[in-house]
């Protein structure tokens, strides 16, 4: 599985569970749910590409406890949420998913 496969892998996972999540437990999820076989530091290179790339963003986890949606500055810590562009991008790679 290339890059482009595990980001695709990333992104239909963020999709298909529409979770909020830290990077360790979107980490450990993906290693349990999906086998990847993919490194943390790897995991953190996709997600900073993938918020470059407007299909996911970083919030902040103490305004979810609110049920509110507030993205972070690039300094501070913060979960990985899909976007509605992330969530097209993962459907238009749906069969692509289904295929391997």
């Amino acid at each position: 599985m290339g890059k482009r496969e595990r980001k695709r892998l990333v992104l239909a996972f963020l999709a298909e569970t529409r979770l909020a999540l830290p990077p360790k437990a979107l980490f450990r999820n993906l290693r349990l749910q999906e086998n990847a076989t993919f490194s943390e530091k790897s995991l953190n290179n996709y997600l900073a590409e993938l918020e470059a790339d407007g299909f996911v963003k970083r919030v902040d986890p103490g305004a979810i406890e609110e049920r509110t949606i507030r993205e972070v500055d690039a300094d501070e810590r913060g979960y990985y949420l899909i976007t509605g562009d992330g969530v097209e991008e993962a459907h238009r790679h749906d069969s692509d998913f289904n295929a391997t």
